[in-house]
């Protein structure tokens, strides 16, 4: 338990108390100043309070836009991934700064973090957006406690505005084959067949290595990323253990590899010593691989001219899940197809798939009850 002591110096009174600060750190506070012993034991005493509770802060004049900038974002940036420690800086720099960076981080409290949260609705950002902002806010005040500069997250007890799940965009099947038919002599017709048949995302696509395709057996294993994070390419195994992942070629994609790797062979031939290293499969002639957004812009470009709904290159991964999902395949192998870490991520995406399945279970049971013999039963 913390205690503390009162005396008399050459200013007034003061007090001298051992405190430990919500990160677990114990450390000497003293106050001096007080006009009145009395004055003095009402400060130590509220200090105590804190203390016995592990609240007690040192007091600061830091504001929210100091401690973003200065302290929480060099230090976790160095703790994720690029892409993450960019979008982190960009909200931070778009948003919060602008309309709290001014406030003491220890007078920021819950009211003033939900008015932000509701000017951010009037402002027309949408209720996903308005949360991811919040999120980053929370984590950075949460951080900012463990470190023992506020004793509570302010953004915490916030309420939030609701996203309604909508159904992921995604092609027909006769929108897609109407795609692939048009890019069928584009230079990147590989890269679009393989996007749309193993449903990976663009940045697993752009960062496959020859040395990853087994033309042979039919599969490509994806454990290289090529993604955008403050404005450079960054190469690097995916986020999740189960991102890295081998997933199997239907015969078409595999010739279209093989063709792809014919005419990739005689550029990087071609080139010689100065084909730049690395062994990317999707490339530019002269052998540098792709910038993510121009194949978005590429492919926004094609769907646009053949009049098709614009669902973006991640649309492919959507509609490569839709078609599996609804033809039967199991949950579970779409799931270890797309990567992701849980199966009931793959069910919360596309449960709008799921009730056709429903209505065929339903009909195939009753199917097989009608046309099961008849059992008959012997009375003993």
């Amino acid at each position: 338990m913390a205690s503390g002591s009162i005396k008399r110096d050459s200013d007034g009174w003061m007090f001298v108390v051992d405190v430990a600060s919500p990160n677990g750190k114990r450390r000497q506070v003293r106050r001096r100043g007080f006009e009145t012993k009395k004055a003095a034991e009402t400060e130590l005493r509220s200090v105590l309070g804190l203390a016995e509770n592990g609240l007690y802060v040192e007091p600061t004049r830091l504001t929210v836009g100091r401690y973003l900038t200065e302290t929480w974002l060099p230090s976790i940036v160095t703790r994720v991934r690029p892409t993450t420690g960019d979008m982190y800086r960009r909200i931070v720099d778009k948003h919060v700064v602008p309309a709290l960076g001014a406030v003491r981080i220890q007078v920021l409290d819950t009211a003033t973090v939900s008015a932000f949260v509701s000017a951010l609705l009037k402002k027309g950002l949408s209720p996903k957006t308005v949360r991811n902002v919040h999120a980053v806010l929370s984590k950075a005040l949460a951080d900012a406690r463990d470190a023992g500069v506020v004793q509570r997250n302010a953004a915490s007890a916030v309420k939030l505005p609701q996203v309604l799940k909508r159904a992921p965009r995604a092609w027909s099947a006769e929108q897609l084959g109407s795609f692939l038919d048009e890019v069928e002599s584009d230079r990147h017709t590989a890269l679009w067949r393989f996007l749309a048949l193993t449903g990976c995302r663009r940045g697993e696509a752009l960062g496959l290595r020859w040395s990853d395709v087994d033309l042979k057996a039919g599969t490509a294993t994806l454990t290289n990323q090529r993604t955008i994070a403050g404005g450079s390419i960054v190469e690097g195994a995916p986020k999740t253990a189960s991102g890295a992942r081998t997933v199997a070629l239907d015969a078409a994609t595999v010739e279209a590899l093989r063709t792809w790797r014919v005419v990739h062979s005689s550029e990087r031939l071609l080139l010689g010593g100065s084909w730049p290293k690395g062994d990317l499969v999707f490339t530019h002639p002269d052998g540098n691989g792709l910038w993510p957004q121009t194949v978005t812009s590429q492919f926004k470009e094609i769907a646009t001219r053949l009049e098709l709904p614009l669902i973006g290159v991640h649309g492919l991964r959507h509609t490569a899940a839709t078609w599996m999902i609804s033809q039967g395949v199991s949950p579970k192998v779409v799931a270890e197809r797309l990567g992701h870490s849980n199966v009931s991520i793959t069910l919360g995406l596309y449960t709008h798939v799921m009730p056709a399945h429903d209505r065929a279970a339903a009909e195939a049971f009753a199917g097989a009850l009608t046309k099961a013999p008849a059992v008959s039963v012997t009375k003993l």
